[in-house]
């Protein structure tokens, strides 16, 4: 059964006097340790800046790569022009290095970069056409060279630059077609491969362009799902607070109300003044239970019942103690019990204890709400689990959130975390003076 003190000058104290009476003391309160950071679910703006950071990413890594690769195809083509094209060394050196720089430079300037690889093509068949060497005017390494360039170009550029740059490179060797038999095979090998290379380069770049977008829309639909949960826990907890706020506008109009009757020698300019505040009152309360019906969903029941307060956290601990996990209740017995810090403070308990429920079944817990300078201090720690946790026990749900929210409404604060030596601790100040609370 749930354990409650009520000291009258320190929860110390209160508790030395009570154990006595008990046949066993009650479990020792661990040791507070520093709470972890509390993750937070980022935004949009950081979510499509990850897609900045990706982007970035991508173009480092496809610098790297073109650039190893221009290497090897430099250090292999210029021997194979020097030997079997019989070209001077620095001209197969000047070629060569035409065609292999080209794919560093589409990187960033892929204008550049064909420009630079339609001069290497033409200048390679211009130097080749007395020699005896075969395929020309599209040797293997150009043909590697232009399709890596095109590929390259259609992940990172538009499809269109693309396909130009193929154009650029079939048109300035397309006259070397006429030349003989030869020349015209090897120029219909080297533009269908390349231009097969142009197509899957399309294909890959069309595919990466919905990768993105899918990630974006995913990120948007987060953002907004994050926005919708937010905004319904906070109605959800406006409704809950209406029966509070409510009761002290009823206790205003009628004290307004019933002044003149109560109070001997009244002027009649106080009396208008009561009347006045009562007929404020009045109007402050139509307005509120227009605001709730507001509100409320069409879905949603009205509540009949008043909201429940410290005087309830017992019952509520001796129901999570039937559902199997040990609760020791520890309350300031000069708290008043009334108020939003009071309602407010409850729902922070029940929502702690039912993730214990649903998480950390079994784990013992410890509640202790005091009060310590103004402020309504709530404090909820468990142990780690002593059995498995449901399998349908899932993250995702609201109540971490509703507690945040319950303490920013009161210009409090909430943290959350797990413990360094296990379990999970749950820590809410509440400021008394917010709601007119009093110790």
């Amino acid at each position: 059964m749930a354990q409650t003190h009520h000291p009258e000058q320190s929860p110390a104290d209160a508790a030395a006097q009570a154990r006595p009476a008990q046949q066993a003391p009650p479990p020792p309160r661990p040791p507070a340790a520093p709470l972890p950071p509390v993750p937070s679910i980022p935004a949009a703006p950081a979510r499509l800046a990850r897609i900045t950071a990706d982007e970035r990413q991508f173009r480092a890594w496809m610098l790297v790569s073109t650039s190893l690769l221009a290497i090897i195809l430099f250090a292999i083509s210029v021997p194979l022009a020097a030997t079997i094209y019989d070209i001077n060394l620095l001209a197969a050196f000047g070629t060569c290095l035409a065609l292999a720089i080209a794919l560093p430079l589409a990187v960033r300037w892929p204008w550049v970069a064909a420009s630079v690889s339609a001069a290497g093509l033409l200048a390679f068949a211009l130097l080749t056409m007395n020699s005896e060497g075969w395929p020309w005017p599209w040797p293997v390494t150009s043909i590697v060279s232009q399709g890596v360039l095109l590929i390259v170009l259609g992940l990172m550029w538009e499809w269109r630059l693309g396909l130009i740059a193929w154009a650029m490179g079939v048109v300035v060797t397309l006259p070397f077609a006429f030349v003989d038999t030869g020349a015209a095979a090897s120029m219909i090998t080297g533009a269908a491969v390349t231009a097969l290379a142009c197509a899957i380069a399309v294909l890959l770049a069309q595919r990466r362009v919905i990768g993105v977008e899918l990630f974006r829309e995913r990120a948007h639909s987060a953002s907004e799902q994050q926005r919708r949960v937010l905004v319904e826990e906070r109605n959800r907890i406006a409704r809950e607070l209406h029966d509070v706020v409510a009761h002290g506008l009823s206790i205003i109009h009628v004290q307004a109300t019933s002044a003149p009757y109560r109070v001997e020698g009244l002027s009649d300019a106080a009396k208008t003044e009561f009347s006045e505040i009562a007929a404020s009152a009045r109007s402050a309360m139509t307005e509120m239970r227009q605001l709730l019906g507001v509100l409320r969903s069409a879905d949603t029941a009205a509540e009949t019942a008043p909201q429940p307060g410290l005087a309830q956290l017992p019952e509520l601990a001796a129901s999570v103690e039937r559902a199997g996990v040990p609760v020791t209740l520890t309350v300031d017995a000069s708290l008043h019990d009334g108020g939003l810090a009071a309602t407010a403070a409850y729902r922070i308990v029940q929502e702690a204890l039912s993730n214990v429920v649903r998480h950390a079944p079994g784990a013992t817990t410890f509640v202790s709400v005091e009060v310590l300078a103004d402020d309504l201090v709530v404090c909820i720690e468990n142990e780690a689990a002593t059995a498995d946790p449901a399998t349908d026990a899932k993250g995702g749900g609201h109540g971490l959130v509703g507690i945040g929210e319950r303490a920013a409404l009161l210009g409090g604060r909430a943290e959350f975390g797990e413990r360094p030596d296990g379990g999970y601790r749950v820590l809410a100040t509440l400021p008394l003076g917010s709601d007119g609370g009093a110790v």
